[in-house]
């Protein structure tokens, strides 16, 4: 038996139809941009989606769901208690559902799902830019080659001795950067425009909780080799190894790519956003350093 899910559609991508292949065989009932401008405002802005309707031809047309329809539960019935025959919201209907875990499908389960006594299963995506998917930490991919070599651990010892310099009251993030056997430049993040900044005049982080967006006020490490190769006469990252102690944000994978780094080393942390996918567009390939009981 298939899965029965739920989702909000406005453009469809890959991360959809491969959402699609892990539920064969499911039924998927999607969320009307009427529905979805009238529960969060804010996607009345997409511009780029197409009509529901068309969508749901478009999805049909792909063969990859068993069945697809518009998620139009009863207006006269708010626990989605339908007296049509093998209706899926009926009291003998589908219990269980799975939908994105993105903002709009939470507010969907909270007033559709959970009034009727069914269970709501969220699965990340990473199909659309939503809020949750803005501040969420994504997972390194999972095939990320792994080094324990001497080499790699020595070279982010390095780092991480320059990341204990850092005045960041948040995170003590560092990188170096390495061609040909040479450390060329290496950096902490650090405050302007001196490193007591946040001392004398407080930190604009200590006004927002963890895990929230917020004004960072910090030159990031990454951004400090860069800046650092672009101020030295005749020296480029072109093809270096870049160690860094803390997974680089969006911003400073940009930067990374178009520096021309070849390699990036790290050792611990995150991805927001897509700066996994900035990076590996570049053919940037990406390695995690990670001790052995053997290495001390």
């Amino acid at each position: 038996m298939g899965s029965n899910l739920i989702g909000y559609i406005p453009t469809l991508n890959q991360r959809h139809l491969s959402w699609f292949e892990r539920h064969p065989r499911s039924k998927l009932f999607l969320v009307t941009q009427k529905m979805a401008e009238e529960l969060l405002p804010r996607l009345a802005r997409n511009m780029a989606g197409v009509p529901t309707q068309a969508m749901e031809t478009m999805i049909k047309s792909l063969g990859v769901v068993e069945d697809v329809c518009l998620f139009e539960p009863d207006e006269d019935s708010p626990r989605l208690v339908s007296h049509k025959q093998n209706h899926p919201f009926g009291a003998s209907g589908w219990k269980s559902w799975v939908l994105p875990d993105e903002d709009i499908s939470h507010i969907v389960a909270q007033k559709y799902l959970y009034p009727a006594d069914k269970t709501a299963e969220f699965e990340m995506i990473w199909a659309r830019w939503d809020m949750t998917a803005v501040h969420k930490a994504q997972p390194i991919i999972p095939d990320v080659v792994v080094s324990s070599s001497p080499l790699d651990i020595i070279r982010m010892r390095a780092a991480q001795r320059e990341a204990i310099k850092s005045p960041d009251w948040w995170r003590q993030i560092a990188a170096a950067a390495w061609l040909d056997d040479e450390c060329i430049a290496v950096a902490c993040n650090t405050h302007m425009p001196n490193e007591y900044e946040t001392y004398i005049f407080g930190d604009p982080r200590l006004n927002v909780d963890a895990g929230q967006p917020g004004r960072y006020v910090a030159l990031h490490a990454e951004r400090a080799v860069i800046a650092q190769c672009a101020r030295r006469k005749g020296i480029g990252l072109e093809g270096a190894s870049l160690y860094v102690t803390t997974f680089p944000c969006e911003d400073c994978a940009r930067e990374i790519r178009e520096a021309g780094v070849k390699k990036v080393f790290f050792e611990s942390g995150y991805s927001v956003l897509n700066a996994q996918d900035v990076l590996r567009s570049r053919g940037i390939e990406i390695i995690q350093v990670v001790r052995t009981p053997t290495v001390a």
